[in-house]
């Protein structure tokens, strides 16, 4: 008999797994602004992707954030769990393990136009402190 209900809450958990990701593919976000970089973290040439965990609501805002995976760079995952504080999921899109367990998000720092050095093998003035 034991053998049956853990089989049945295995197969149940293994079908929310495979569909989970189809749910967070067709999520509706109202807003979901990209992380703007502050000028010193821009001229650091900082790069990574941070793992997020987000608590929602009923309404869809975000009520609770978790570095799941880190991008090894403080000041990038505290500007992801920044930026997402302020996100909202359409209402019709949150599921009720978004309330509870919470919906993992990527957010993805690239540099596109990383900026130049004004000297040749010039350091910056933070580089230069630590030193």
């Amino acid at each position: 008999m034991h053998t049956k209900i853990r089989s049945a809450i295995c197969g149940t958990v293994v079908a929310l797994l495979v569909a989970s990701p189809f749910s967070t593919a067709s999520a509706k976000w109202l807003a979901k602004d990209n992380p703007r970089l502050p000028v010193g973290v821009y001229f650091q040439g900082l790069q990574g992707s941070v793992v997020l965990s987000l608590t929602l609501d009923k309404s869809g805002r975000v009520t609770d954030t978790r570095v799941l995976r880190s991008s090894g760079h403080p000041a990038l995952d505290e500007l992801a769990r920044d930026a997402a504080a302020n996100w909202r999921l359409s209402p019709d899109s949150v599921l009720s393990s978004d309330l509870s367990q919470g919906r993992v998000e990527l957010v993805t720092f690239r540099n596109q136009n990383p900026p130049k050095a004004i000297l040749p093998d010039a350091k910056p003035y933070w580089a230069m402190l630590r030193g």
